[in-house]
């Protein structure tokens, strides 16, 4: 290899170090700006809310009979709501949006399936 193809391959690395590092460092300091704006806007809809956690959990069960798996504030269409999701006897989750203001039950919907007929694989 001549001295001018070494001296390409060897910019050609380089520049792809630098891209490389440069998107890793910009992924890092971005992931890190946008967990930050988060913790405040969840600060924000927290103070905003007149249902507790355990109040929107007891909500969601007096709709859905099941084992609560996960219940967290999120912000759906300009309104506040708790998202109770709960593991049902049939083992199915359903996910179950609870006003944060109010306490209501906005609405409730099947994230995954429960029970199923196990097919024969081998017909």
């Amino acid at each position: 290899m001549t001295n001018k193809n070494f001296t390409m391959w060897r910019t050609i690395l380089i520049a792809g170090i630098v891209i490389g590092l440069a998107g890793i460092v910009g992924e890092m300091i971005w992931n890190a700006d946008n967990g930050q704006l988060k913790r405040v806007e969840l600060i924000g809809m927290a103070t905003s809310t007149r249902i507790t956690i355990d109040e929107a959990v007891e909500k969601a069960l007096e709709n859905i009979v099941g084992q609560v798996i996960v219940a967290e504030l999120e912000k759906r269409g300009g309104k506040t709501i708790w998202n109770v999701e709960i593991l049902t006897t049939e083992e199915a989750i359903v996910a179950v949006s609870v006003d944060a203001v109010s306490g209501s039950v906005l609405m409730s919907e099947e994230k995954a399936a429960g029970k199923r007929p196990v097919q024969d694989k081998t017909s």
